[in-house]
C-alpha cells in the first residue's frame, strides 16, 4: 500500500514521464490523488501512460525553450497552478573517448540534461514564485559527483544539474519553494539497459550481471519504484526543511 503524503489535489508536472523514473513517480502521485501533467517527446508512450493515469499529456522536447514554456502553460491553463515539479527528462548519449567524439555528441546530451533542466526550472519557478509555494525535484545522477572515462558529456551535464539545483534552491527559498535533486546509481531502466549494450554489444547481459554484482547493497540494480519512493518524500511536506540537497540512491556504491 502506498504511503499517503497529503498530496491529493496538488498539481504535478513530470518530464520524461513515458517510462523509467518519470512513469514510476507519476504512478505514485496518481495513487496520492495528485493532478498530473505528463511531458515526454515519446508521443505513443506518453499517451499510453496518461490514459492509464488520467493525466494531461503534453508532447514536448525539454531542450526547446518554446516547448518548455508550452508545457508549463498547458499545466496552468488546465489547473491554474503548479505545486510539484519532477524535472526528470534526460538522455545518456554516446559512450566514447573525448578524442573520438564530435561537438554534436556533447551538445545533444547537454541540451537535454542541462539546458532542459534549466529551462524547466525557469518556467516553473515563474509560476511558483507568485504562489509563494512549490517543490521541485531534479534528476541528477551519481555522475554528478564523479568522473567516468568515455562518458564525458553525460558527466558534465549531470554535474551541471547539481549546480543548477543549488542555485535554484537559493533563489527560490525566499518564496517558500524547495529545490532538491536525486542522484541514482545503477538502475534497471531503459537507459541502464542501453548502456550495457554500449559497453559490450556482444554480451550486454554479462555487463548487466557484472554491474549488478558491483553494488554493495543487494548485489543488484535498483528499481524505478525505489527512486519514486525517495522522490515522493522529497515532494512532500515530510521533507519540509530539506532544500538545495543531493540525495544519492545507489546501494552504497559511492560510500567508499
Amino acid at each position: 500500500m502506498s504511503v499517503r503524503y497529503g498530496l491529493e489535489g496538488q498539481v504535478a508536472v513530470i518530464t520524461g514521464a513515458a517510462n523509467g523514473f518519470g512513469l514510476a513517480v507519476a504512478q505514485r502521485l496518481a495513487d496520492e490523488g495528485a493532478k498530473l501533467v505528463l511531458v515526454d517527446r515519446d508521443a505513443d508512450g506518453l499517451h499510453a501512460a496518461a490514459g492509464k493515469l488520467g493525466a494531461l499529456p503534453v508532447v514536448a522536447d525539454v531542450s526547446s525553450e518554446e516547448e518548455v514554456d508550452g508545457y508549463v502553460r498547458a499545466a496552468v491553463d488546465a489547473h491554474g497552478r503548479i505545486d510539484l515539479f519532477f524535472n526528470n527528462a534526460g538522455i545518456e548519449g554516446r559512450m566514447a573517448p573525448m578524442t573520438d567524439m564530435s561537438a554534436d555528441d556533447f551538445d545533444r546530451v547537454w541540451k537535454v540534461n542541462a539546458r532542459g533542466v534549466w529551462l524547466g526550472l525557469r518556467a516553473v519557478l515563474k509560476v511558483m514564485k507568485p504562489q509563494g509555494s512549490g517543490v521541485v525535484v531534479n534528476t541528477a545522477s551519481m555522475a554528478s559527483i564523479k568522473g567516468a572515462a568515455t562518458f564525458s558529456p553525460y558527466i558534465a551535464s549531470k554535474h551541471a544539474v547539481l549546480g543548477i539545483t543549488k542555485s535554484a534552491a537559493l533563489e527560490a527559498a525566499p518564496y517558500g519553494i524547495r529545490v532538491n535533486c536525486v542522484a541514482p546509481g545503477h538502475f534497471d531502466t531503459r537507459m541502464g539497459r542501453d548502456l550495457t549494450h554500449q559497453i559490450n554489444p556482444d554480451d550486454p547481459d554479462g555487463v548487466f550481471r557484472a554491474v549488478g554484482e558491483s553494488v554493495p547493497y543487494g548485489k543488484r540494480y535498483g528499481t524505478a519504484a525505489e527512486v519514486a519512493n525517495l522522490v515522493l518524500w522529497l515532494l512532500s511536506q515530510e521533507s519540509e526543511y530539506v532544500s538545495g540537497a543531493l540525495y544519492l540512491i545507489d546501494g552504497a556504491l559511492n560510500a567508499g
